[in-house]
């Protein structure tokens, strides 16, 4: 018993150095890297304060489900986290990440106690080797590290998902586990989007996989189960809306691709010119959408997005690299062998979880996504982990082991290479790289129009970057309770895609022929739109030295 003790003390003090690494990884430059907040992150930020001075979003909507904030209807449980780090250390940059630093730590600790529950049936002590290897390999995951640094409401959704089935499987051997379940369930589908599409088809495959040892807890799952339907009713009904999922949904979907749309009625077209029945049939509206869909899933399985280069969303990835490291490849492939060798219906869930993860991005344009398809990153660090253990745990069998140690410390140094590369990759030379995609210059930007707007009757800022009118509202901490009363200069409710006006403040492209010729104005514009004779009077640098903003007094 003793032993038992001192072996469980053991595993514990090395999830405690686990954890420490992925605090490390995660609070490190947490309010400087990324270089900036990106336009999502700063109207999270706002939206938070606003919620928390007044009890309403940007708009004056009250505790909202769905934030209208750019029209896109941004899920609700990570503005309201941040409405705490917000009250905690003020309305900054280190505050909006604070909430995904914090749940990317405890994701760590969850998939530690998941693995687990999901090798349940294994040998005891590679049972706890692959779960702290997993829970080593997500605290330094290069896709987890990047969504668990920026407000990505993805990380959220994927956190409480993963802490929905760990609860699960201890449902299964006290009732009592159903109601944090049911909870920890709901929260994820109103974290994230894709959530809301996973979440109802995974829990249909719990109760078949299941349903033995759920009927004789009948009364709890029931309870959990009308706990959750009750709760994520709202956000059904919302897609049936012109807001919230609805609008979402009607913005990113292949359904409603303009450019498929238009291939279908050509295509279509041509077929009945040559009477192609077949042809008519496969490029019909209803069907185009179909090999767009399939090529989509397919993306998120691409050797160059998982191992090499990432998406082409560059705030998705460290520079140069892909979602994974290079090193994960071979111990994916094996410990996905392994696991179907030793299949039950715990491992067969985790790989079902696994599957359906791209689905959401699938059905979206502009793949492989992978925020969208962040559930798969469980899968890969458990699959990862039980490949590496197991071919260690062969190479160090007797008959192996004159040429094991010189085998395992390569692998060692393969490891340590790439996690090196990753790691200046990422803070040191992803900031430098990508700073124009992180919309860096708006603070600096802002802080000089600031100080000087006094001077000026007005201050125009080019919307070239996209969502000026976000940061003016975060820097300056302007009052949510004016800017709700104030932010509908034409009295009809819409939002000007390219246009905002507060106060003296003017955010819409500069027009330098015509603008130059405004009194007392403060001109802020992209390089291309101040002409190289102007008297520029300020200029920001990205951190690789291109100028973001030229800076014009007239």
């Amino acid at each position: 018993m003793i032993n038992f003790l001192n072996k469980k003390l053991n595993a514990y003090i090395v999830l405690a150095a686990i954890i420490l690494i992925g605090v490390i990884l995660r609070f490190y430059q947490l309010g400087e890297n990324p270089p900036s907040l990106d336009w999502d992150e700063a109207s999270i930020g706002y939206n938070a304060y606003s919620i928390l001075k007044t009890g309403a979003d940007e708009y004056g909507n009250r505790l909202p489900i769905a934030f209208r904030s750019f029209d896109d209807y941004k899920p609700p449980v990570y503005i309201y986290l941040t409405a705490t780090s917000v009250a905690l250390f003020g309305l900054s940059e280190f505050a909006v990440r604070f909430p995904a630093a914090l749940i990317g730590i405890a994701a760590i600790v969850v998939v530690y106690f998941l693995v687990k529950e999901i090798l349940l049936n294994w040998d005891k002590n590679k049972r706890e080797l692959i779960a702290l290897t997993s829970a080593f390999f997500m605290a330094i995951s290069p896709w987890h590290l990047q969504f668990s640094r920026a407000a990505f409401e993805g990380n959220v959704g994927m956190f409480f998902l993963i802490l929905s089935l760990l609860f699960f499987f201890k449902g299964l051997k006290n009732k009592y586990f159903y109601l944090p379940f049911a909870f920890s369930f709901v929260l994820s589908i109103y974290s994230y989007h894709s959530f809301k599409l996973i979440n109802p088809v995974l829990l249909l495959i719990l109760l078949n996989l299941f349903n033995k040892q759920l009927i004789k807890q009948k009364i709890a799952v029931v309870i959990s189960l009308i706990i959750i339907v009750i709760l994520s009713a709202a956000i059904y009904f919302s897609f049936f809306s012109s807001t919230g999922a609805g609008a979402r949904l009607s913005m990113v979907t292949v359904f409603s691709d303009p450019e498929l749309q238009m291939k279908s009625a050509i295509n279509v077209e041509n077929a009945k010119k040559s009477d192609d029945l077949i042809g008519q049939i496969i490029n019909n509206r209803r069907f185009i959408f179909i090999p767009s869909i399939i090529k989509g899933y397919f993306d998120h399985f691409n050797f160059d997005f998982l191992f090499v280069h990432g998406d082409g969303g560059v705030q998705h990835h460290a520079y140069n690299m892909g979602m994974l490291y290079l090193w994960d490849f071979p111990f994916v492939i094996l410990g996905i062998i392994f696991l179907l060798k030793k299949i039950d219906r715990r491992i067969l869930l985790l790989i079902i979880l696994f599957l359906l993860a791209p689905i959401p991005a699938a059905i979206a344009t502009g793949t492989p996504h992978p925020v969208r398809a962040i559930a798969m990153i469980p899968g890969f660090q458990i699959f990862s982990s039980v490949g590496f253990i197991l071919i260690l745990s062969m190479i160090f069998q007797k008959k192996y082991k004159p040429v094991g140690i010189i085998i395992v410390f390569l692998i060692i140094a393969a490891l340590a290479l790439n996690i090196k590369y990753y790691l200046e990759s990422y803070y040191v030379t992803t900031p430098i790289k990508y700073g124009y995609f992180w919309q860096y210059g708006y603070k600096e930007a802002l802080a000089y129009a600031k100080e000087n707007e006094g001077k000026f009757n007005n201050i125009i800022m080019t919307y070239e970057y996209d969502q000026p009118y976000i940061y003016y509202l975060f820097y300056n901490k302007i009052d949510p309770g004016w800017y709700q009363k104030n932010w509908d200069y034409n009295k009809n409710g819409a939002i000007d895609r390219f246009k905002r006006v507060i106060g003296k403040y003017t955010f819409r492209n500069i027009d330098y022929s015509k603008d130059v010729n405004l009194q007392k104005s403060l001109l802020i514009g992209a390089p291309k739109e101040i002409p190289d004779n102007a008297k520029v009077v300020k200029t920001i640098e990205y951190l690789d030295g291109k100028v973001a903003f030229k800076i014009v007094k007239t």
